[in-house]
């Protein structure tokens, strides 16, 4: 299987299982969306649905996660979590983590 060039992953800390089915959006930092998908079964997006065209620049994944707790009949104290970040060298693969909980969030630099 390809991999788009910024993939992403969401654990959901308080279950210790992936989160599926959250919505994730990848904006440009002047707020074009790129594309969107969902997080698959592993909580996953290996492949956007669209072409991505890249350049040098900052970016910033936007995770619906306050629908997400909803759809499940729990709340969360965010509504979304907006990660930003750089791409410095686009020959690189960039991997956006995400560890969630309904009160809290961590990320990292994945590989």
């Amino acid at each position: 299987m390809n991999k788009s060039p910024i993939t992403t992953h969401i654990l959901n800390l308080e279950t210790g299982l992936p989160a599926a089915d959250v919505l994730v959006k990848l904006l440009d930092l002047d707020g074009q969306l790129l594309s969107q998908a969902s997080t698959d079964e592993d909580g996953r997006i290996l492949l956007w649905p669209d072409d991505l065209t890249l350049t040098k620049g900052h970016y910033k994944l936007h995770f619906v996660i306050g629908a997400w707790y909803q759809a499940q009949g729990k709340e969360s104290f965010y509504p979304y979590v907006d990660l930003v970040f750089k791409l410095d060298d686009l020959s690189r693969h960039y991997h956006v983590p995400l560890l969630l909980n309904a009160y809290g969030y961590s990320t990292y630099r994945g590989s």
